[in-house]
C-alpha cells in the first residue's frame, strides 16, 4: 500500500546513503511482490533525501521525495550471463517513485542494479533479490561504495522471482 511518499518496505530493501555531501535513502525491489515467472512487473526505486535531524529514520518527517531522477539514474537487470538496461519513468502521482518494467521468463536470482549519477555524483548500486525471508535484516554498518558513496544502514529486502503454482 502506498500514502502520499511512504511505501511499504515489504518486499524491498532500502539503504541509507552518503552520497557527495547529502544523506540519501534509496530503497529497491520489484514493482509486484510477489513476482511470478512471465507476469507484469519491474524494478521500482523509491529515493528520498534523508531528515538531517533524524538520518537513520527513513520515514521521519523531515525526509524529501526526490523528482526529475528518471534524467540522470537507469536501471540494468540481470540473471544469469543475461543483462539488460532500462530506461527508469517516474511513477503516477507519487514523487520519488520510479518504475522499470520488464516481464521475467526464467525462475532465478535476479539483480537490480542502479547507476547513474544523483547530486553530482557517479553511482552504481547493486541488488539482489532474496530467497529468504530476510525483512528484519537490519543493521547499521558503514562502508565505502565508491568515490563520494558510502552506505551507512541497511533495512530488509526483496523477493525472487518464482514460478507460479496454481
Amino acid at each position: 500500500f502506498y500514502l502520499a511518499g511512504v511505501q511499504s518496505t515489504f518486499g524491498h530493501e532500502s539503504r541509507l546513503y552518503t552520497i557527495g555531501n547529502q544523506d540519501y535513502w534509496i530503497t529497491v525491489g520489484s514493482i509486484n511482490d510477489a513476482v511470478y515467472v512471465d507476469d507484469k512487473s519491474g524494478d521500482e526505486a523509491f529515493i528520498r533525501m534523508a531528515d538531517p535531524t533524524n538520518p537513520l529514520d527513513r520515514n521521519s518527517n523531515g525526509t524529501k521525495m526526490i523528482e526529475g531522477l528518471e534524467k540522470t539514474l537507469k536501471f540494468e537487470i540481470s540473471a544469469g550471463d543475461k543483462k539488460k538496461i532500462l530506461e527508469i519513468e517516474p511513477a503516477f502521482d507519487d514523487p520519488g517513485h520510479y518504475e522499470a518494467v520488464f516481464y521475467p521468463t526464467i525462475e532465478t536470482t535476479y539483480n537490480y542494479r542502479l547507476f547513474g549519477s544523483l547530486n553530482n555524483v557517479s553511482l552504481s548500486l547493486d541488488f539482489q533479490c532474496s530467497t529468504s525471508e530476510a525483512e528484519g535484516n537490519q543493521h547499521n554498518s558503514t562502508k565505502q561504495v565508491s568515490e563520494g558513496v558510502t552506505q551507512k544502514a541497511q533495512r530488509g529486502a526483496f523477493g525472487c522471482i518464482t514460478a507460479r503454482t496454481d
